[in-house]
């Protein structure tokens, strides 16, 4: 007689709750299951990204070399009074514009990197992003030896600009 009483009261409730949860369903609005960018605002967007960080390839490119024609002539040339502090100082001076045009870029390249990452160009983006990352801490944020930043400098530069091309082909 309890199990006909429980019963009884849950199947109501029961029903109540079904109701509930179908009509809830029903007036709820609808997900997006997913993007709808179009091939050519993929591409477009891909493009900015690619341009972004050419725009700071060159830039950091033409920095490295000072930074690193500097250093050379303090050791080997006897210029800025053999400082190698004086003389990535004085490029870090002879480029303040740039560093700031570089910090600035970084952020958008950051965003834009953000809405294309997913994307069918995923691989070569991520490729370019880790890249134009290793290159720009290596030559904003400078450490080591003379010798290190020579032979990285070049690898650098060269890995950078060989993912940019990769994905230029791509886009």
């Amino acid at each position: 007689m309890k199990k006909f009483f429980k019963t009884l009261v849950a199947l109501p409730l029961f029903v109540i709750c079904c109701t509930s949860i179908a009509s809830c369903s029903e007036t709820a609005p609808a997900v997006p299951t997913g993007s709808t960018v179009s091939e050519s605002d993929l591409t477009e967007k891909v493009q900015e990204y690619y341009d972004l960080v050419v725009k700071s390839q060159v830039i950091l490119d033409d920095y490295a070399d000072d930074i690193y024609r500097n250093w050379y002539d303090a050791i080997y040339n006897d210029k800025f009074y053999g400082s190698i502090d004086i003389a990535i100082v004085s490029a870090e001076n002879d480029h303040e514009d740039d560093v700031k045009f570089l910090k600035e870029n970084d952020a958008k390249i950051e965003q834009s990197y953000k809405s294309v990452r997913d994307s069918k160009y995923a691989e070569n983006v991520k490729s370019v992003m880790d890249a134009y990352s290793t290159y720009y801490e290596f030559v904003v944020n400078v450490s080591g030896s003379f010798t290190t930043f020579q032979s990285n400098k070049e690898t650098y530069k060269k890995q950078l600009a060989s993912e940019l091309k990769k994905l230029h082909f791509e886009i």
